[in-house]
């Protein structure tokens, strides 16, 4: 009998014990015992059969068990969830609303203590960060909490930043790829679930992301995880920060000039376009403004718009995109090496094909892609799976030999024959 104990102290002898045996074992006697068991008991002990009752209570009886009981009968039970730290973060069905506030209590009470808060996602993906909108159905409603992942450890807030933790084994194995050393680009890095990773392997990163808090915990995260000497970080919309960390001569758009306007107000939260993960004492040494950052980074690693091995674009609902920002934002008198690997993650519906996918690809990217690599991800819903693709930048996109075509490429598509622009505008990040 699972979860229950089957040697227990005798009630009335404390000096004596219980062993629990099988519903099969009569009162009767011991006939239903292997004789060379019950020789080897009397070698040691006396012993006698006595009948004993086994109480199975609410303690005992698992979440789905006890819904069950509790539930209409007919209902389709609903007791399974997604742990992030301390939360349990569920998505209760439309036909079991009603019940929410109790389907929440029970998977509290019967996952304590390492499960403290219970949380239901409502309505759809609206805002600008991606970020799900959440009701606390149940105990603590504080969602900072902290998530480990493969050695790394990552604070957040669950209700103002993306997580989503069925991506743990993804963040390993696109890891696994990368060397120490080798520099790394992140253009949506969220709280860091790559480029943490990354770093605590000996990458060098330079990590983006829009979202204010998403940079706030990732500068905490390069703290605990101390890697705060590897890990870049900047507050920029994707297409401003891959031409400012390839082309730190141009211009600057109104988007940057804005943030920077913000860091002035704000200096404690902003010190500049490029955020420092370190501390004012560690500010002494690598300086926090752009001139000085791209100078600290070209002493130490070498620049950026020399040499980058692998850049991430891990957004799938738009990230394809983002793939005409590549074009042109090298040059090839600096450039030292091989051209980085492309890692951009998408999604893929029913009746799509991965050609449909490459196709809207090389659409937006204005080149061919060759030999791409694409690896099936999860399956998101029931007709929509997350895929990544993974290519090597062509050369003519990389150094704008076909910068003037491109323009003239986006214009001549006709939307309407374009089957990615479904699975570009999805409601939901997975």
């Amino acid at each position: 009998m699972p979860r229950v104990r089957h040697i227990i102290h005798d009630p009335a002898d404390p000096d004596k014990r219980l062993i629990i045996l099988s519903e099969e074992i009569s009162d009767a006697g011991l006939s239903e015992i292997p004789a060379e068991k019950l020789a080897s008991l009397s070698c040691i002990t006396d012993f006698e059969v006595i009948p004993h009752q086994v109480v199975l209570d609410y303690d005992y009886w698992p979440a789905d068990h006890i819904l069950k009981g509790l539930l209409p009968r007919g209902c389709d039970i609903q007791s399974a969830f997604e742990t992030i730290g301390h939360i349990a973060h569920l998505n209760i069905r439309d036909e079991l609303a009603a019940y929410k506030h109790l389907i929440a209590s029970v998977i509290l009470e019967k996952n304590k203590p390492k499960i403290r808060t219970v949380l239901n996602k409502v309505g759809t993906i609206s805002n600008q960060f991606r970020v799900p909108k959440f009701e606390v159905l149940a105990g603590d409603p504080c969602l900072v909490t902290e998530v480990k992942q493969y050695g790394a450890i990552f604070q957040l807030d669950y209700g103002l930043v993306y997580w989503n933790s069925r991506l743990e084994h993804e963040h390993k194995r696109l890891v696994s790829q990368f060397l120490p050393k080798q520099v790394i680009c992140d253009m949506f890095a969220g709280i860091g679930p790559f480029a943490i990773p990354a770093a605590r392997k000996g990458c060098i990163v330079y990590a983006n992301d829009l979202n204010p808090d998403s940079v706030k915990y990732l500068k905490i995260n390069t703290k605990i995880n101390k890697v705060i000497n590897r890990v870049h970080i900047f507050k920029m919309d994707a297409r401003d920060f891959i031409r400012h960390i390839t082309n730190p001569e141009a211009p600057i758009s109104a988007a940057e000039n804005q943030f920077k306007a913000a860091a002035k107000d704000k200096p404690q939260e902003n010190e500049a376009v490029v955020l420092s993960c370190l501390t004012r004492d560690e500010n002494r040494i690598y300086k926090s403004s752009r001139n000085d950052m791209d100078a600290q980074i070209d002493l130490e690693f070498g620049m950026p718009s020399e040499h980058i091995d692998h850049i991430i674009m891990n957004l799938p609902a738009s990230a394809l995109d983002f793939l005409d920002a590549f074009n042109g934002i090298f040059s090839k008198e600096r450039w030292k090496g091989k051209l980085p690997c492309i890692h951009c993650y998408c999604f893929m519906r029913a009746h799509e094909s991965t050609a449909d996918v490459l196709k809207f690809a090389e659409s937006v990217l204005g080149s061919t892609i060759v030999d791409p690599a694409i690896w099936e991800v999860r399956d998101v819903a029931p007709n929509k799976v997350m895929l990544c693709i993974s290519f090597d930048l062509p050369e003519d996109v990389a150094f704008g030999v076909n910068k003037k075509i491109i323009s003239t490429i986006s214009a001549e598509q006709d939307t309407t024959k374009r089957p990615r622009l479904e699975a570009r505008t999805c409601s939901s990040c997975s």
